[in-house]
């Protein structure tokens, strides 16, 4: 759950990301070495004064310096994670003295928050985890231009590593970026997402150094040269599109016949265009996600020790899941729908269930993550508890 930090990014979905960096991350995955893991549990984003906690769950929070512990509790009331938080927050509060003694919010101003991954067995999200504990991801800092964010703020007398262990004075097991190692993947699996992907940026005349905006414009203008609009209007209205450029569609289509004009709107109106963009990159969300479960599979969680027994976990889930939804499918078929959908794209990934969420990769400029099957297991897994409210019965530990 991503929380006041909003959720990270799949390359394919960082338009400005040209394709020389989108080869370079997934050879770099397809090499292996020691990757920092992307952990499924929930965002808790704090601050600590000296005395008071403030927490932030969205940006008007931050706005506002945050809220203290009780107006987050009275905040989760009825939440589906009120139980995770609850115990989360009870957590916190046991860091408060050690926080005290170690100074460690006079390095910083008000405006310096935590960004922590909160890991409860009790009630997991899909995949459950063997320890209780919080991961400490990053210090940041809420910035409202030029759209708003948060951003990534450096430590500067204690690492967060150091930070981390020392937290763990207080009896709370508190880590820092957890990292996994593995092994290479067989050369092809690399070459077929390079290939596939090249194809078709050949096509569309795209070298390396173009985006994935470029693809985009290409993918747009083709479409609508296809249905008879010229080349000079094709790309004014691709531009629209792609946020190259922007200009009025009205005068752009008007000279055309009725049905050019209704498949110009389909496409470039700007209500569209967030269904023209995964049209136009479902090549590749398809290829990073197939490439994503096979780079994945088999990967075990630094925070789980029985690998079969999660596997078989998951399997379970995904059983119960199948079963809710069909005995509930007359209540509303667009769930029932939606949920064979992504069960038929992970059965296609044909790799066995993942236990580990997935992979982050950071650079200078920006952070991805590589989840490979994890999107689709996730609403899987969620449908019976999230559409239906059917928990799924743990064993219990």
């Amino acid at each position: 759950m991503g929380g006041a930090q909003k959720s990270m990014l799949h390359p394919y979905e960082d338009l400005d990301l040209s394709f020389r960096e989108l080869f370079a991350i997934t050879k770099s995955f397809a090499k292996g070495g020691t990757f920092q893991e992307k952990l499924d549990g929930c965002n808790l984003t704090w601050r600590f004064d000296g005395d008071s906690f403030f927490l932030a769950r969205n940006y008007t929070h931050f706005r506002e310096g945050g809220i203290t512990l009780d107006d987050y509790r009275a905040h989760l009331v009825g939440h589906p994670a009120e139980g995770q938080f609850t115990r989360a927050l009870d957590r916190l509060e046991k860091l408060r003295n050690v926080l005290k003694v170690t100074e460690f919010h006079k390095d910083y101003d008000d405006g310096v928050w935590i960004n922590m991954e909160v890991i409860d067995k009790a009630e997991p999200q899909m995949l459950r985890y063997d320890v209780d504990c919080f991961v400490i991801h990053n210090l940041c800092r809420f910035v409202e231009e030029p759209k708003a964010h948060t951003e990534i703020v450096q430590p500067k007398v204690l690492s967060l590593k150091r930070f981390a262990n020392i937290l763990c004075l207080s009896g709370v097991r508190v880590m820092h970026s957890l990292d996994v190692t593995v092994s290479p993947m067989c050369p092809t699996v690399y070459r077929a997402f390079q290939v596939g992907i090249l194809d078709s940026m050949n096509e569309m005349s795209l070298s390396l150094d173009n985006t994935l905006r470029d693809w985009i414009q290409k993918s747009t203008e083709q479409s609508l040269q296809m249905i008879g609009v010229n080349d000079e209007d094709s790309v004014l209205l691709a531009e629209n599109v792609s946020g190259k450029g922007k200009h009025d569609i009205r005068k752009l289509r008007d000279h055309y016949d009725e049905n050019a004009r209704e498949t110009i709107n389909s496409i470039c109106l700007s209500s569209n265009k967030i269904k023209t963009h995964n049209r136009c990159l479902s090549q590749i969300k398809h290829s990073w996600l197939h490439f994503g479960a096979l780079r994945l599979e088999g990967v075990k969680s630094a925070l789980i020790d029985d690998k079969e027994k999660a596997i078989t976990r998951i399997d379970d889930m995904i059983d119960f899941n199948i079963d809710v939804v069909n005995e509930k499918r007359e209540e509303n078929e667009s769930i029932y729908h939606g949920f064979h959908a992504q069960l038929e794209t992970f059965v296609n990934f044909d790799t066995e269930p993942q236990i580990i969420e997935g992979f982050v990769f950071e650079t200078d400029r920006f952070i991805v993550k590589l989840t490979g099957a994890f999107q689709s297991l996730n609403r899987i897994c969620g449908t019976a508890r999230y559409q239906f409210g059917q928990e799924f019965p743990e064993i219990a530990e």
